[in-house]
């Protein structure tokens, strides 16, 4: 553990500035040597492992850092003050603010298309607007998503030039503009290229003039070249087995991700929402406004941050992950405090990290959630007969797209059950001619519809499912599927071929993998090769398929005549 901030000197002045918090606090006193015991307790294992630095902002200042951990395992460099690290996603509210700037400059509106400055973009006739960009309701699909369809993997070289054109090309759209939420780096990567073309710079120069040297943030660089020397860098590391590798990261994409910097140059810009040496309190207040979609749902991103509350306290925040490098910004205006954390060991659970932070931090503001009332009383509908023929035609098996698991509806002794994929099985009781209810301490009603059915519990909570025929395939079946595609949006092939009575996939990047039928032509895969829909003509012959992942939907593969 790195002991430089234990110098009595540090632990003066955070005792002095956390005895100013307590003063002025009226929910509880912040106890520093309390909160130092608790934060030393979460890592003090960390010495000689890749590690954590974090960062407390108060008011004006950083009242707190400490590092814990090595920067580079291969020459046992610890993790100290000067130690820069990949930020990944927290980069997108530096490139929102760019954008703000430059619409304060008069230079853009935030409701132009982006082809106005974007003519490369292949789409047409759906307008995409820069705030669709900013708020991720574009319905671009994701950039990387694409590339590891394309055939990338992501610790390749990859270049800023490279992933442009591969989102220029894109074919059509996940959905139409702000029908929906999708987080989407795509367009981050696109705000960045507006904003070089509109100031005839670079974008890490526009950043660097413009954000970063009026702030003072002295080790902070967009890397948007190949070989850039990053002076104290963080090398980022995972753990296979008990032995740590090095996880590369070298794309030169800029805009969604790859800002380095500090943590006390992180603690510069949070300090900058509230005394501007950069931009204005307009631009701060434009960044933290929420939307609406166009079926009226609130959506919490703002421009480059996710607005919400933790435990009743408003928070402004964002978190990244690349490769095996962590980081979380997370202000509360309120209490005027701010939580900075990198990380450069994907062993370490960010998620639960912030959790721990916040609560150590925070405490004495946090509001705690209701306990549940297990003494309420269940309230049902009154059962129904119906008949064994009544019941029988909601048997079958039912697919949930959304997250892509099956169950099935069987009749026995004159009872429907609901039947998982692991065997286990629950009663429905008839509480009206389509709908149901599980039987169980929890309420669940079924309701069948549309050939399909849809759960709701107790909280309003539902879940959808189709009803399908599952795929019946052998050898022989399969061997339609044989072939080559060929995708005109990623520039790229896959093949299709028969083994062991198994659909395999091949990319000759890739390698192959096994496809896993579940109806006639729809199968699942594995990664970004995630559901796999063929498509046949009038005849019936296979001509091509659909390809979908998590971010990424419908993209195009046509069957190459051989």
């Amino acid at each position: 553990m790195n002991h430089f901030f234990k110098n009595v000197i540090w632990a003066f002045l955070i005792a002095s500035a956390f005895s100013t918090y307590a003063q002025h606090s009226n929910k509880g006193v912040f106890d520093i040597s309390e909160t130092e015991r608790k934060i030393d307790s979460l890592f003090g294992d960390y010495e000689n492992e890749p590690g954590i630095s974090i960062g407390i902002v108060f008011g004006d200042s950083l009242i707190f850092q400490r590092q814990y951990g090595l920067a580079n395992l291969e020459y046992n460099i610890p993790i100290t003050d000067k130690t820069s690290f990949h930020v990944a996603s927290v980069s997108k509210q530096f490139t929102a603010f760019a954008i703000l700037l430059l619409e304060r400059d008069g230079k853009l509106s935030l409701e132009d298309d982006i082809r106005k400055y974007i003519p490369e973009m292949k789409v047409k006739n759906k307008k995409i607007s820069i705030q669709n960009l900013l708020n991720h309701t574009s319905g671009l699909k994701d950039q990387w998503n694409l590339l590891r369809l394309a055939g990338w993997r992501l610790d390749d070289m990859i270049s800023n030039e490279q992933v442009l054109n591969l989102i220029y090309n894109q074919q059509s759209l996940n959905f139409s503009p702000n029908d929906d939420f999708m987080y989407c780096n795509s367009g981050y990567t696109l705000l960045a290229e507006i904003v070089s073309r509109l100031s005839d710079m670079s974008f890490a120069d526009f950043a660097q003039q413009r954000i970063f040297a009026p702030i003072g943030m002295n080790n902070t660089a967009f890397i948007d070249q190949e070989g850039m020397v990053i002076p104290h860098r963080a090398l980022s590391y995972y753990k296979e087995g008990n032995v740590y590798r090095e996880d590369m990261f070298n794309n030169t994409s800029v805009g969604a991700t790859n800002l380095s910097t500090t943590i006390e140059d992180l603690s510069k810009w949070a300090l900058n929402f509230n005394k501007p040496k950069a931009g204005t309190n307009e631009i701060f207040e434009k960044m933290a406004e929420l939307h609406y979609l166009n079926n009226g749902e609130k959506i919490n991103y703002g421009y480059g941050q996710v607005i919400d509350t933790y435990k009743g306290v408003p928070r402004i925040s964002h978190s990244g992950l690349d490769a095996s490098y962590q980081a979380y910004i997370g202000r509360f205006p309120q209490q005027q405090i701010s939580l900075l954390l990198v990380s450069n060991n994907s062993s370490i659970n960010g998620g639960r990290t912030v959790q721990q932070l916040t609560e150590i931090c925070l405490k004495g503001h946090l509001k705690m959630a209701p306990g549940k009332n297990n003494e309420k009383e269940r309230i049902t509908k009154s059962p129904v007969k119906l008949s064994n023929k009544d019941l029988k035609i909601y048997q079958g098996h039912y697919w949930n797209k959304k997250d892509r698991y099956s169950r099935q509806i069987v009749f026995e002794n004159d009872t429907l059950y609901y039947a998982r994929e692991n065997g286990n099985k629950t009663g429905l009781v008839p509480v009206g001619r389509s709908e149901f209810e599980m039987t169980g301490d929890e309420y669940i009603s079924v309701a069948f519809k549309d050939n399909g059915l849809t759960l709701m519990f107790d909280d309003g909570y539902t879940i959808e499912f189709q009803k399908y025929v599952p795929a019946n395939h052998n050898s022989d079946s399969l061997s339609e599927f044989k072939g080559k595609y060929f995708s005109k949006e990623l520039n790229t092939f896959y093949s299709f071929n028969v083994k062991d009575g198994l659909l395999i996939a091949n990319h000759q990047r890739l390698g192959d993998f096994k496809l896993k039928p579940i109806m006639k032509n729809y199968f699942l895969g594995s990664g970004s090769f995630r559901e796999i829909n063929f498509t046949r003509d009038s005849m019936e012959k296979i001509i091509g398929f659909e390809v979908s992942s998590s971010r990424a939907k419908n993209i195009l593969f046509e069957k190459i005549k051989e």
